[in-house]
C-alpha cells in the first residue's frame, strides 16, 4: 500500500524579495525528481525551484508576477513514501492499526470559511490552532503562522 506525505515547497533563503516570472507545472501534474517547478527573478538571478523528488503536484499557491520572500509557501506537492522496515518486517497501516493507540478526542472544531480556506492555503492543522473565540478565524490562523514562523527563525544557527 503506498503512503503519501505532502511536502510544503518554499521560497528559498534569498537576500531581497524575489518575482515568480515563470510556472512550469499545473497542479495534477506527477513529476519526477530535480524537475523544474517554477522559477524566481531575484535581482539579476533566476532561481529556479525544482522538485526535490517525485511526486504529485497538488497546490499552487503562487501566480506569474507574484513577489515572495524567503519562507513563502510556492506549492504543495504530494511525495511517496517508501515502505519503512522495523525489526526486519514492513511496516504497514495494517500494522498500525493493531498498536493500543490512546484513543481519538471528542472534540469539535469550529471553523470560520475564511479561516479553512486559508488554513487550506497555507497547508496549516486546524486541530493545531487554538481560537480565540468560540470560532477559528482567519486571525487565529495568522496568529499561528506567526509564531511557527518566529519560532523557527529564532531556531536557525546564523
Amino acid at each position: 500500500m503506498s503512503t503519501f506525505t505532502t511536502h510544503l515547497i518554499c521560497v528559498p533563503e534569498l537576500d531581497e524579495t524575489a518575482s515568480v516570472s515563470a510556472v512550469h507545472i499545473l497542479p495534477g501534474h506527477h513529476v519526477h525528481s530535480n524537475t523544474p517547478l517554477l522559477t524566481l527573478i531575484c535581482g539579476d538571478s533566476e532561481v529556479e525551484i525544482c522538485a526535490p523528488e517525485a511526486g504529485l503536484v497538488s497546490h499552487i499557491m503562487v501566480e506569474i508576477k507574484e513577489t515572495v520572500q524567503c519562507g513563502d509557501l510556492l506549492l504543495q506537492m504530494e511525495i511517496e513514501e517508501e515502505p519503512v522496515q522495523l525489526f526486519g518486517a514492513e511496516a504497514t497501516f495494517a500494522s498500525a492499526c493493531q498498536l493500543d493507540w490512546p484513543a481519538a478526542p471528542t472534540t469539535t472544531l469550529n471553523v470560520s470559511l475564511g479561516a479553512a480556506r486559508l488554513a487550506a492555503k497555507l497547508g496549516v492543522d486546524l486541530s493545531t490552532i487554538t481560537a480565540l473565540g468560540e470560532c477559528i478565524e482567519e486571525a487565529d490562523i495568522e496568529a499561528h503562522v506567526r509564531a511557527v514562523m518566529l519560532q523557527w527563525q529564532q531556531s536557525r544557527p546564523y
